[in-house]
């Protein structure tokens, strides 16, 4: 259909659909189906791309652009990059790229005050109206995407929240139901509960000013160590949680440690030393409940910190411990 054949109902019922969306997930999905159904498109693909900030990288060496498909592949354990996606594509207009005379690929930027920057590459035949639509769907998509972001963004770190948490345990748990048995045997998704150390007496030595400052720089942390395919949330109060991507359990123990050891490392403003405990448990199609991983979680957690805090603790390795059986007993979650 001719974008002139197009009537004011149409556009009535794309509005309807794009902002009846429940979540970011849903939005999204919802507007890539869109456009994919007009005539002139022939493929959409959704990015979500962060800047590698990280710190561990020499002072002079150049800033790239990562990008995370979606929806996120759990079995792609690779950062990627794109090579239209650059930062000078984040303007409020539309890029076009000729392939040749019957195709151009056009990138639709997304910008964002509070989550990463998104951007929507389609490939198709492009004429001026069709254009045009697109640039005015594009705006009603980019206001609903920040509308979402400070719905299910933490306000003070701007991580995820704990909504957005929930969503995303639920579809890691649904993949690894649905994966064939046997494959990828090596490398799963990891859930880890980060509780930082005495964070009340924090607050109660400090002020809450101070210990907003200490949770803010501890989310800025774990965004410079972890990896653009990791997901990383506020889980509530001094709790955070990251979910890794296909890696190992020593590659799991190994990232882990090396966060908690930068936190260790880092001088907090006024506050000085700061620790952090850690729990940790595979998801598996062996155990992929969402309430199952998360108590398995708390459990390594809890044990972590009854045990000397400032540790690492995964939960499948307590159940090799022969004397662990009481401990987790005796773990109260509540």
């Amino acid at each position: 259909m001719k974008v002139s054949e197009f009537t004011l109902q149409d556009c009535f019922f794309w509005s309807k659909q794009i902002t009846g969306c429940a979540n970011y997930q849903s939005l999204t999905c919802k507007f890539i189906q869109l456009l994919k159904s007009f005539c002139w498109v022939d493929s959409a693909q959704a990015y979500e791309v962060f800047l590698n900030k990280c710190k561990r990288a020499p002072l002079h060496t150049p800033r790239k652009l990562l990008v995370r498909k979606f929806p996120f592949d759990f079995s792609d354990g690779e950062e990627q990059s794109h090579p239209l996606l650059e930062e000078t594509v984040f303007a409020d207009q539309i890029k076009l790229v000729p392939v040749n005379p019957n195709k151009i690929i056009a990138v639709l930027p997304v910008t964002s005050d509070i989550g990463p920057n998104r951007a929507i590459i389609l490939e198709g035949c492009f004429e001026q109206p069709a254009l045009d639509l697109l640039q005015e769907l594009l705006s009603l998509y980019h206001n609903q995407v920040v509308l979402h972001d400070h719905k299910e963004r933490d306000v003070l770190t701007r991580l995820p929240n704990r909504q957005s948490f929930d969503d995303r345990l639920l579809e890691a748990c649904e993949f690894y139901q649905n994966r064939p048995a046997g494959s990828g045997i090596d490398k799963a998704s990891w859930l880890a509960m980060l509780d930082i150390d005495h964070f009340k007496s924090i607050n109660d030595t400090y002020g809450h000013l101070y210990g907003d400052e200490v949770l803010l720089r501890f989310s800025q942390l774990m965004e410079n160590s972890f990896r653009y395919i990791d997901f990383l949330f506020r889980f509530g109060g001094e709790e955070f949680v990251v979910i890794l991507n296909q890696v190992s359990r020593l590659e799991a123990d190994r990232i882990l440690n090396r966060f908690r050891y930068e936190v260790e490392c880092y001088d907090f403003p006024l506050v000085g030393k700061v620790t952090v405990s850690i729990g940790a448990t595979r998801i598996s199609d062996n155990v992929a409940l969402p309430s199952t991983l998360l108590d398995n979680a708390d459990k390594a957690l809890y044990f972590a910190k009854d045990h000397g805090r400032n540790q690492v603790v995964i939960f499948e390795d307590m159940l090799n411990l022969s004397d662990t059986a009481d401990a987790l007993d005796d773990i109260e979650l509540f």
